[in-house]
This record gives C-alpha cells, structure tokens and sequence, in this order.
C-alpha cells in the first residue's frame, strides 16, 4: 500500500481547540480607568515535545507555570463498533464544473470539466478529548466552567473541513464528565495550581483516500443535415442505397422548447410560464443560464402570430431586457415595424355606446370621426341618430350628417387589422372578434429568444 497521510486526526484535535479559544477571565478594574479589565485565556495541546516544553520553561527547573490557560488533549481513540457499515461500500459521486474564460478571468455559464469521485466506507472510531483548566484561585475557575458549560447542552456540531464532497466532515462533541478539582481538601498552605478536568467524547471516522477520475465524454456532435428534393444531389455511399432509395426529398423541422415553457406577453411585459401555462415564478436567469447571454436592447423575442408553426411571415418581434424588480418578467420593447400592416382605417377609439356617445365623455360628432362598438348600438338611440343600428365588433363613422357603419363584423371573416389611435394599439380581426394583434399567451413552439452566445 502507497503512503499517504491526509491529517485527520489532527484536523479534528484543532477544531476541538478552536471551541475553547476565545474565553476571558475578568481581571479587576484598570487603574486608569474605572473600567473593567479581561484577559483571554490561552488555549494549547498539552501533549507538546519536550524541546517545545523546555523552551517555554527558559530552559529553567525553576519558571513556574502561568495561570489561568487551558490545555486540551486526547485520553483514548476506541473503534465504534455499532457505527460499523459496509465495509466494501464505494460509492460515486458525479462532479462537473463550471468553465473558467481564461481570457476574462471568471467562470462562465457553460459546464466544463467533469469527475467521478469514488468514495471508500469509512472506518468510525470515538475519539475522547480531555480539557484542564489551570488556574490560580476558585474565582477563575468558576469564571471560566461558567462560560463553557453553557455552551455543551449536552453536545455542540464540529464542522472538520469545507469540502462538499467529505460526507463525514460534521460530527459532534459531547460533555461526559467534569472533575471539579484535582486537590485534595483541605487544601492547608499547598501551592499546586488548582486545575479542572472537562472530558468530552466525539464520534469520528477516518477515510482512505478517494479515487478521482477526469471523464472524457462526447460534448459536440457536427453533422450535415441536407434539405433537397433529389438524392443526386447528395454525396452518399453508394452501399447506403437501401437507406436512400425510399428517400421522400423532404426534411421536417422539429421545434423544441426547454421545459416545454408557455409564456404571457401583456403590455411590454413577458412572464415565464409552466408547461401548462401556469405562472410558477421560475426566474428567467436561472431559464436561460447554459442557453446564452441576454443582452438588454440587443437580445429578440420573436413572437409567431401563425397558427403554422413554421409560418414565420407574419412574425412580430422587439427585443428583451431583465425586468428591474421581478425575476420571473422581462421588458419587451416592440419593433412597430414588425407589426402587420392595417387593412382597415384607424379608430379614434374603442367605447361602449351605452355609456360613452358624442356630447357624453366623446366630442360633438364631426365628419370622419370612427369608433370601435363594444356593445350594439339599438334602434332608437338618439345619440347617434333614432334609426341608426349598429353590433358589437363593428366599426362606425360619422359622414358630416349621419353615422354609418364602415366596418360590419357581420359580413368579414377575413383577418382584419386595425389600430386605435388613442392608445396606439393595433387590434386583429379573427372572424368573431377583435383581440390585440401580438398581447397573450403564447405556447411552445410559437415563441422564440434570440440570445448571445455565452
């Protein structure tokens, strides 16, 4: 077997150190202040080389032992026999990262190199951990079990390292037992250092070490892809002829939407929905990461008015930016160009006869004037003339002297467009009503992002 030494042992004893590292003893008043005066204990392995130990007695039989501090070592290391597992047990973990642009300095959204990590069972040990607490007089040594006592209710987690991959880095240390004091009472005129025993278990495990494998996988396939009506004008292997000779000349298109995801365009506001059309406030960063770069003002949505999938002549678009405040929108502007062209005369608005009529609301009526109907307009309104008549759905003007209707939805079942010139708007004329010509909800397939590559 291959030396190897990976610490673990140790990493564990300098956790267990840390927990006791930050104590403070409160001395007395300063004599320049009326303020309080602290001193942090210090905290060290007692189990030191001899060298290091003569060192810090000044190479002297002679220094007495500074107090108060407190000294930490290891009293057993027994096998856990109930943790005991699978000893065989390996188990794989797939690692990919994220690639690094040498050229920018930063990680970017795209997946770069991949591992295998192949995790061997650990063996459990208990490891038990002993504390003294040296002082000079009961006051410190009351000062200090006071502070930590506390904190072990009865066990407090240690974390021994980052690594996301060690799956035993969390253990626990636990209180099992306290000598109070390691003098006899009375104590009469002796001088020893009066010193408190804290004895703490912790349940560990010692890993061998893990395989890593680099993973060499197929990441891009380049194929040509053909669109003809005549296999002569292919250069195909004349041994493929079974392949080709039932060859129809004709390749289809398969449009693909990530997560099959529908969106709702309403106003210049674009909302990420579920496959099924419901707003489950996914964030289009986290939709669009390993998909491209959205770049505000640059980045399109192309948006199919067809109900041919692959009919693009008709295709409104604008471009994206994020919104400000809400992750699960984005803010389109629209590219007015793109929209259809109006086949009918604008409308100076959309009313509701009922309610909204020339001299209520409306301007007295004056030639060339035009209005949307929401409602009919009934025999006998006065408003717009006792015998004039009108649907919902048509469009009505005013020739100087009457109203009459311009547009009767009635009799047109063709695609119609019109815009309104109060709002600037422009509505479609489906055969049965007016909707906004490129506002709602569009599925799968019918929309499309035009990103940068990341």
């Amino acid at each position: 077997m291959q030396y190897w030494y990976d610490q673990q042992i140790r990493r564990y004893i300098l956790q267990f150190i840390r927990l006791f590292d930050s104590f403070q003893i409160k001395k007395g008043t300063k004599s320049t202040s009326d303020s309080e005066s602290y001193i942090r204990v210090p905290v060290r392995y007692a189990d030191m080389s001899r060298m290091v130990a003569h060192i810090l007695r000044h190479s002297s039989e002679n220094v007495m032992n500074s107090a108060p501090f407190i000294s930490a070592y290891i009293t057993n290391l027994q096998i856990a026999r109930d943790r005991l597992q699978e000893p065989r047990l390996v188990d794989k973990v797939q690692v990919a990262e994220r690639k690094y642009d040498n050229s920018a300095k930063e990680y970017i959204a795209e997946i770069g190199n991949t591992y295998t990590v192949e995790r061997h069972m650990p063996v459990p040990y208990n490891l038990n951990m002993a504390v003294d607490i040296w002082c000079s007089n009961t006051d410190q040594k009351m000062q200090l079990l006071e502070q930590i006592l506390v904190l072990f209710n009865p066990a407090i987690e240690l974390q021994a390292n980052d690594n996301p991959l060690d799956w035993t880095n969390i253990t626990n240390v636990e209180l099992i037992d306290i000598v109070w004091s390691s003098r006899a009472v009375p104590q009469g005129v002796d001088t020893q250092l009066d010193i408190a025993t804290l004895t703490f278990s912790m349940p560990i495990w010692l890993n061998p070490p893990a395989k890593v494998k680099k993973q060499s996988i197929i990441k891009q396939i380049i194929a040509r892809v053909n669109n003809t009506d005549s296999i002569d004008d292919l250069d195909y292997d004349p041994r493929f002829i079974d392949f080709f000779e039932n060859f129809s000349g004709q390749i289809g298109t398969i449009v693909v939407t990530p997560e099959n995801a529908q969106i709702s365009v309403v106003g210049n506001n674009v909302s990420l929905l579920g496959a099924y059309g419901k707003n489950d406030s996914e964030k289009w960063k986290d939709f669009l990461e390993g998909f491209g770069e959205l770049q505000p003002g640059i980045s399109k949505l192309i948006l199919r008015q067809s109900a041919n999938i692959e009919d693009s002549s008709n295709d409104v678009f604008g471009t994206l930016a994020f919104h400000p405040t809400e992750d699960n929108q984005l803010v389109f502007t629209l590219d007015s160009a793109s929209l259809p062209s109006n086949t009918i005369t604008a409308v100076d608005k959309i009313i509701d006869p009922d309610t909204v009529y020339p001299g209520n609301t409306l301007p007295a009526a004056a030639s060339g004037q035009r209005y949307l109907l929401v409602n009919p307009i009934p025999v006998g309104n006065s408003s717009f003339g006792s015998s004039f008549t009108a649907e919902a759905n048509d469009i009505i003007q005013y020739d100087g002297s009457n109203w009459a209707i311009s547009f009767d939805s009635s009799q047109v079942s063709s695609t119609q467009y019109v815009t309104n010139s109060n709002t600037g708007t422009q509505y479609r004329w489906t055969g049965s009503q007016w909707i906004d010509s490129y506002q709602g909800q569009y599925k799968n397939g019918f929309w499309k992002l035009e990103l940068a590559s990341s």
